[in-house]
C-alpha cells in the first residue's frame, strides 16, 4: 500500500482532534483468555510473508471497515474503538453488507464518567461482552430496531427504553487479552481485530504491513475521516505504527475472535 509518512507514527498529543480519552494508568485488569496460551501463532519469520498475502488479496480487515467514526471533541476514544471492532467483526462473519451501525456513546457512556473523562480498554472489554453496544441512529437501524438506537455522540443523549434486550443482541463472544508483539501480529494474522491504547489514544489495528523492510500496523482512527490516509476502501480515517509503537501497544489490548450472532 502507498503509505502517507504524515500518519506514522503520530504524536496524537499534538493533533488538534485530541482529547485524552485512553486511561491506561493502572494494570491490564482482566481474567479472560491470554491470546498467546491459547490461539496459534505466526511465527516471525513468516510474517513479511504473510503481510503480502494479505496486502495481494485485499484480504486486510480494512477492507470491512464500512466507516470511519468521530468522536467529536468528547473522550470517547475507547468506545468508538471497540465499536469499530465489533463491525469489523459483524462483516467479518455476516458480510460486509450486513453490518449493523452502531452508536459508540452507548459504550463511552458505560465506561466514562463525564464527556471527557475517558476510559480503561478493559472496561470496554467488560461490558462489550456482558452489555454490549446500541445500533446507531439511522433511517436503517430505526426501520430494524424502532426508537432503539442512539447517535454516535452526546454523553448526555438518554438511553431508549428496553435498551437492554437490544444491546444483548451486539456483544462480543470470543474475546482475549494479548501480552506481546507476537500475539499481536498473529491475532491479526488470524483476523481478530485489536482495540490497543497509547498516547492517551484508543485505536483499533487491522492489519500487518511491510514497507521497506519495516513492520507497521494499519490502524483506524476516529477522527473522521478527514483525518489520515487511505486504505482498505476508504479515502481516509487511517494511520500507521512502526515497531516502537506497535511494542508500546501490545502492553495495552485486546482482541476479539468472535462476537454474538443477534
Amino acid at each position: 500500500m502507498n503509505i502517507n509518512p504524515n500518519f506514522v507514527d503520530v504524536d496524537f498529543t499534538k493533533q488538534p482532534q485530541y482529547t485524552r480519552g485512553d486511561n491506561a494508568t493502572r494494570p491490564f485488569r482482566s481474567s479472560r483468555p491470554i491470546y498467546e496460551a491459547g490461539e496459534p501463532q505466526t511465527p516471525e519469520a513468516k510474517w513479511p510473508e504473510e503481510a503480502e498475502k494479505l496486502e495481494a488479496e485485499d484480504a486486510g480487515l480494512d477492507f470491512l471497515v464500512t466507516r470511519i467514526l468521530d468522536q467529536k471533541s468528547e473522550g470517547s476514544c475507547v468506545g468508538n474503538a471497540a465499536t469499530q471492532q465489533h463491525q469489523v467483526l459483524q462483516a467479518k462473519q455476516f458480510g460486509i453488507d450486513n453490518v449493523v451501525q452502531l452508536s459508540a456513546i452507548s459504550m463511552y457512556q458505560l465506561i466514562g464518567s463525564s464527556a471527557n473523562s475517558g476510559a480503561s480498554i478493559d472496561d470496554a472489554l467488560d461490558e462489550g461482552t456482558g452489555t454490549g453496544f446500541i445500533p446507531l441512529d439511522t433511517p436503517e437501524n430505526r426501520a430494524k430496531f424502532g426508537s432503539v438506537v442512539m447517535p454516535p455522540t452526546g454523553w448526555r443523549s438518554p438511553r431508549p427504553s428496553g435498551w437492554e434486550a437490544t444491546a444483548q443482541r451486539f456483544r462480543f463472544d470470543e474475546s482475549l487479552v494479548v501480552q506481546s508483539v507476537g500475539g499481536m501480529m498473529s491475532a491479526l494474522f488470524n483476523g481478530h481485530p485489536i482495540v490497543v491504547g497509547r498516547s492517551g489514544h484508543s485505536i483499533c489495528y487491522l492489519r500487518p504491513v511491510y514497507s521497506g523492510g519495516k513492520l507497521y500496523v494499519l490502524y483506524a482512527n476516529s477522527w473522521s475521516m478527514d483525518w489520515g490516509q487511505a486504505a482498505g476502501k476508504l479515502s481516509g480515517g487511517f494511520g500507521l505504527d512502526s515497531l516502537s509503537y506497535i511494542r508500546s501497544s501490545a502492553n495495552w489490548c485486546y482482541a476479539v475472535r468472535s462476537i454474538i450472532t443477534p
